[in-house]
């Protein structure tokens, strides 16, 4: 579940209010803000008003707040069955907060909330020559992955845009279950047909023999709105509780239900 209140180092990451409509709109009219982003321009009591109403399309919206308003942070495409296949991030920072590394922390908050909910990448673009926007994002671990031609609309006519993504740690150890050593493998080292399931996998492990190194199926973590399902394909059960056990100290809730028709 993603919070509506999270603290952050510089301040607290907090939910639209009433009050901050009048700081919205002295923010939005900074020139840099209209040039970058979609605010309306020149921007209104009523814009901010309906902003607050609506999140403008957002999931989650947040006010960086430091010492006041500082900025905005919203996510968008949290909504999906499976939380982790891909959301998408957008900021910006007001004039007055500018420089103090607010946006990189904010950032960098987010991320970290969301990883912990269980989406495994986020996406991030900005209008082509927005350097500070690349700053931010590279700072808080996103790789900057090209350039888009025409990507991007911005103020209704197609542009250029810098776009990239964080992607969630896949660290995952080697467990040891009597016989078996359980070692982690990335998707591309399992069968073809079971790639598109591994590649949303928050882990897999295949059971090897500890003498011989002879392979045994596949033991796969894969997260639904439901929890964690841990998936054994032609698997010992001692791989099986091993990957279990781990999963558990890892804090994920472990579910038995079904995984949804088709995933597998």
């Amino acid at each position: 579940m993603i919070r509506d209140t999270i603290d952050f180092a510089l301040g607290i990451l907090r939910p639209l209010r009433p009050d901050d409509a009048e700081d919205l709109v002295r923010a939005c009219n900074d020139p840099s803000i209209a040039r970058w982003t979609q605010v309306p321009v020149p921007y209104a009591l009523s814009d901010a008003r309906e902003f607050i109403g609506s999140h403008a399309g957002e999931d989650h919206a947040w006010v960086i707040d430091v010492d006041g308003l500082a900025g905005v942070i919203g996510v968008r495409g949290t909504m999906a069955t499976l939380p982790g296949p891909v959301t998408e991030v957008g900021y910006w920072v007001a004039a007055w907060a500018r420089g103090r590394g607010v946006a990189t922390a904010a950032l960098v908050a987010v991320r970290d909330e969301l990883a912990q909910a269980g989406y495994q990448r986020i996406d991030w673009a900005a209008v082509a020559g927005n350097e500070a926007s690349v700053q931010v994002a590279r700072k808080a671990g996103f790789a900057i992955e090209g350039q888009r031609r025409q990507g991007l609309v911005h103020r209704g006519r197609l542009v250029d845009c810098v776009v990239g993504g964080w992607t969630a740690s896949r660290d995952v150890p080697e467990l040891v279950a009597g016989q078996w050593q359980v070692q982690p493998v990335g998707p591309q080292e399992v069968l073809p047909d079971l790639r598109p399931l591994a590649s949303s996998a928050l882990a897999v492990w295949v059971p090897r023999t500890a003498v011989g190194g002879n392979d045994c199926g596949y033991v796969m973590a894969v997260r639904s709105v439901a929890g964690v399902h841990l998936v054994a394909i032609d698997a010992p059960d001692e791989a099986t509780a091993a990957a279990r056990r781990y999963l558990q100290a890892q804090g994920c809730h472990i579910t038995e239900d079904p995984l949804p028709s088709g995933w597998l």
